[in-house]
This record gives structure tokens, C-alpha cells and sequence, in this order.
């Protein structure tokens, strides 16, 4: 760990707080939304070192897509707890670790509602993570509660969309005034670079989840993620053929698939079969459809 050059490179990226959003210093208690992913951890040592907040008022809160951690891995990488105590454990950190899991794992929500997740029903991140986490704030009576999600311009067109609407909101799902509980939701890596993500881990000293060196995926999501490219896809179908095979024998059963392009639906072996192309991948209908608001 070079905290020299972590706290020099962190204060840098540090820009002014959005001004309708309160002081840091006045939460009773600050969630980072932590998968394990590079920005997830770049949102980390940013606030830490970058905006000086106090470690006793943090959770690293991450959401086990896949339900309680009795249920194998599914959607999520079998290496990802494991992981996520190391970063926890890290010396850059030292922070508790808050798993919440929803009763029911993505794989089961997906056979309930006969359909995969899309850009536009994004049910994999409200039943998995947004409804996970409401419910879990709640829990914690009053209080002043700021919740931290690493989503970035730079990652797409949609995500810069998006966060051109508004960076800070009220987290109004477990928001209650009356009951003396006040929730806010804030994006602070909204403005970072990929390389400046990659060098705050460098300097950190933390290395990077096996998604993206054993893997070589580009973001630590789901390993069946809709957002997936066609080589990403391919990657990770060949790296768990019996799961993959799963998947295209529910499209079969369900009478839909994961992927469409210009409206109509292409099945995940298609899908995969583009990677071997050169087409390019931003051709596919989840980039070009409208954001979806936060």
C-alpha cells in the first residue's frame, strides 16, 4: 500500500459535494454499495481517503444475488465472498461487512416471472439489491443514513445519461420523515476514468476480483450479466459450460430470451456464436433503448 500516493491521488478526485446534498458529518451511518468490483472499491478509497470519512460510520453493504449464502453460486462468481472478506479484511479498509440477500436467489425470481431480466425490467438490480437494501435500512430504526453506489459516465452512454439527470436524490423507498428516518442515495465516482479507478486500487495495494483476471470480463456484474458482451459471454459459458447450459435450457422452457437485437430475440448460443465476429457489440438493443431512471 502506497498511502502517499493513495491519499495525494484520492483528495485530487475529490470534487465538491452536490449542493442540495447535507455534510458527510451529518449521517449517523454511510453504506457503500460493495459487489467487489473495481468501482465499488474505487468508491471506497475515494470516500475514505479522498473525503476523510470517518471508518466507524461505514458498512460495506453487498447484495449475494444468488439469496443467503446457504444457496451455491449462480449469477454470482463462486470466488466473490471470499473476496469480498479479503477487501474487508484489507489493511486500505478495515471495515465491516454487511452481506443482505433477498429470500429468493435471481435464478428463482427469474423462473417465477417466466422472463430474464432487460434493460428496461431491470428486476435482477431492484428485487436483488434496491428492495434488499430498503427493507435492510429500514431495520435500522431512525436515523440519518447515506447510501453509495459506484456508477460512472465513462462505462456507457445510458450510464452518462443518466447520471447528467442528477448525481444525489432521496432514497425514497426507505425514506419515512415521519418515523425520524431520513435516506440518501449519492453517486461520488460518477466523474472518474476506468484508469483512475485502476490506480486507486494500485496505490491501495488491493488486487482485483478473478472476474477480471481469470475471467476477463469488464465489470464485476452477474457472470451471465445482460450486459454482457458476446466474447464476455462466450468466456464465461466455456468457464461454466453446466450453468450456461441451464440457462438456454430455460430460455427453451420459458419462450423467452435474454438477448434481443432490433427487436427481435437472439438466444444465448447465437449470442455467443457473434463473438468469433468482428460486430461490434453497442449494435444491441440494451444500449440503444432509453436510460432507465434511478
Amino acid at each position: 500500500m502506497n498511502k502517499e500516493k493513495l491519499v495525494e491521488l484520492a483528495e485530487r478526485l475529490a470534487i465538491p459535494l452536490p449542493k442540495e446534498m447535507p455534510s458527510l458529518e451529518s449521517y449517523d451511518e454511510i453504506h457503500f454499495n460493495f459487489s467487489g468490483g473495481k468501482d465499488s472499491i474505487a468508491l471506497a478509497l475515494l470516500m475514505i481517503y479522498g473525503y476523510k470519512v470517518s471508518k466507524h460510520k461505514v458498512k460495506l453493504c453487498h447484495f449475494r444475488v444468488d439469496g443467503n449464502d446457504e444457496q451455491p453460486a449462480y449469477f454470482d462468481y463462486p470466488e466473490t465472498d471470499e473476496y469480498l472478506r479479503y477487501c474487508a479484511d484489507h489493511e486500505a479498509f478495515n471495515l465491516p461487512l454487511v452481506v443482505i440477500s433477498s429470500p429468493k436467489g435471481l435464478k428463482e425470481r427469474i423462473e417465477d416471472r417466466g422472463k430474464f431480466p432487460s434493460a428496461q425490467t431491470q428486476f435482477c438490480t431492484s428485487y436483488q439489491k434496491r428492495d434488499v437494501y430498503a427493507k435492510w435500512v429500514r431495520s435500522l430504526g431512525p436515523g440519518n443514513y447515506l447510501c453509495l453506489s459506484g456508477e460512472r459516465s465513462e462505462e456507457s452512454s445510458r450510464r452518462s445519461k443518466n447520471l447528467a439527470k442528477a448525481t444525489f436524490r432521496v432514497y425514497s423507498a426507505a425514506n419515512a420523515p415521519t418515523k425520524n428516518r431520513f435516506v440518501d442515495w449519492y453517486r461520488p465516482i460518477h466523474h472518474l476514468t476506468v484508469n483512475e479507478v485502476w490506480k486507486l486500487m494500485e496505490y491501495a495495494g488491493i488486487e482485483p476480483h478473478p472476474c477480471y483476471t481469470e475471467y476477463n470480463v469488464s465489470r464485476c456484474s452477474c457472470k451471465f450479466c445482460i450486459f454482457l458482451s458476446p466474447n464476455e459471454m462466450k468466456a464465461n459459458a466455456e468457464k461454466f459450460p453446466e450453468q450456461f447450459k441451464d440457462l438456454v435450457e430455460m430460455e427453451k422452457r420459458l419462450g423467452h430470451t435474454m438477448k434481443f437485437e432490433k427487436g427481435k430475440p437472439i438466444t444465448l448460443e447465437e449470442y455467443i456464436a457473434r463473438a468469433s465476429t468482428n460486430e461490434n457489440q453497442l449494435t444491441f438493443d440494451f444500449f440503444e433503448k432509453p436510460c432507465v431512471d434511478w
